[in-house]
């Protein structure tokens, strides 16, 4: 039996097989509830960690197996005008290592080549339905090639259910064909060791503070805030604007280049869950001026810790979340007149007013835990093992525009 087994819960008699590139902190503390509720959970990585992240894999208790894989890299190429390192896994043992586990239902991360090979024994398995788990954005996926594209239009019969993990994410499905009766919403959660709990106080003495968490990378905009944040100083030389960045990237010396007299930045370096927590409570707002985000887990971490977020539209969590003038301001990083009007109205926001934001900021992400995800995984497992798969079927007709 599982160690993790709760009395208190329901629990499903299914073998649940995940697999995904690598796993993360928020899904390590996910799946620990999700291992409460089956039978079995096991989880197929490609790869322990991959090269051009700053921590390490922390799997606690959980069973997790290193699959046979073959990686490369490519480079995306983004229609914003970045480029980044993007890893192809190719967990070749797939099929297998699921023939071996033989699980009730297979749950596979993205519209990869793991959910080809899941989809291959899937073929020769009827009775084991197959569950893409999709975090995507459709702003993200209008710059896949066409190699992506065929890939997918191949896969989309060929898997019974997908996950969608904000609205973002399911328009996209949607048009490409998904019918609305092959999903479900399994939403992120996210790691509160991050998050700063106590009372929130803001600036008394007229200055901003502001804190940016992220790589120092093309994709992640923080390059054109500081600019804009630089552009909007010339305009007010009285107000003191001081700009704290958790993160490390190629881009510091860049961005180090925007300070002018009123308009400080304090780089921070790569930040343990400690120093993200002193971090946010010294800040009265926190920024994410993301080119391309298929969530963005900061904005969530940082509305947490009771801080308004001044967030680009380009992170499915601001779609989501942010709420303009309660919780925080939205704009568009690409357009420079609504990034400085963006920040205009964040920099003039009395402490009065940041303060009813704060308590607004930390009840929008009260309801975001790993319970509610593990619950939404439970939901899609008991509604899939319960009926009868319908594979091949329900594929609706997209749209004409769509990207396959």
């Amino acid at each position: 039996m599982n160690d993790f087994k709760s009395k208190n819960l329901p629990v499903s008699d299914a073998h649940v097989v995940i697999l995904i590139n690598y796993v993360r902190r928020h899904h390590v503390i996910a799946y620990k509830e999700l291992a409460k509720r089956v039978k079995r959970l096991t989880i197929l990585v490609s790869t322990p960690m991959e090269s051009d992240r700053s921590w390490t894999a922390e799997w606690d208790e959980l069973d997790v197996r290193i699959q046979r894989n073959w990686m490369f890299t490519s480079k995306w190429k983004h229609p914003f005008g970045f480029e980044e390192p993007n890893f192809i896994h190719i967990p070749i043992d797939t099929p297998s290592q699921l023939k071996k586990l033989k699980p009730d239902i297979v749950f596979s991360y993205e519209f990869g080549m793991r959910t080809l090979f899941s989809a291959w024994y899937r073929r020769w398995n009827r009775n084991v339905p197959l569950v893409m788990v999709g975090n995507m954005s459709d702003h993200i996926e209008r710059a896949r090639g066409i190699g992506r594209r065929l890939l997918r239009r191949l896969l989309r019969a060929n898997i019974d259910y997908f996950t969608y993990n904000g609205p973002s994410c399911k328009r996209y499905l949607q048009r490409v064909g998904i019918a609305e009766d092959r999903l479900f919403h399994v939403p992120y959660c996210f790691d509160r060791d991050k998050s700063y709990a106590g009372d929130k106080q803001f600036s008394t003495d007229g200055n901003k503070r502001l804190v940016y968490c992220g790589a120092i990378s093309q994709r992640k905009g923080i390059l054109q805030f500081a600019e804009a944040m630089k552009n909007w100083s010339k305009k007010y030389p009285d107000q003191d604007v001081h700009l704290s960045i958790c993160g490390a990237g190629p881009l510091k010396d860049q961005v180090a280049a925007c300070q002018i007299n009123k308009f400080q930045i304090n780089f921070l370096g790569n930040c343990d869950p400690d120093r993200l927590k002193s971090a946010y409570r010294g800040a009265d707002i926190c920024v994410f001026p993301t080119l391309a985000d298929e969530w963005g887990l900061v904005p969530v971490e940082a509305m947490a810790s009771g801080l308004p977020v001044l967030g680009s539209r380009y992170a499915q969590s601001v779609e989501d979340l942010l709420l303009e003038g309660q919780n925080g301001w939205s704009f568009a990083p690409k357009d420079r007149l609504e990034t400085e009007a963006a920040i205009d109205g964040a920099l003039r926001t009395g402490m009065a007013e940041l303060q009813a934001m704060s308590r607004f900021a930390r009840k929008s992400v009260e309801m975001i835990t790993p319970e509610r995800t593990a619950n939404k995984f439970f939901k899609v497992i008991e509604s899939v093992t319960k009926s009868p798969v319908q594979h091949n079927n329900s594929v609706a007709t997209p749209a004409k525009s769509a990207i396959l």
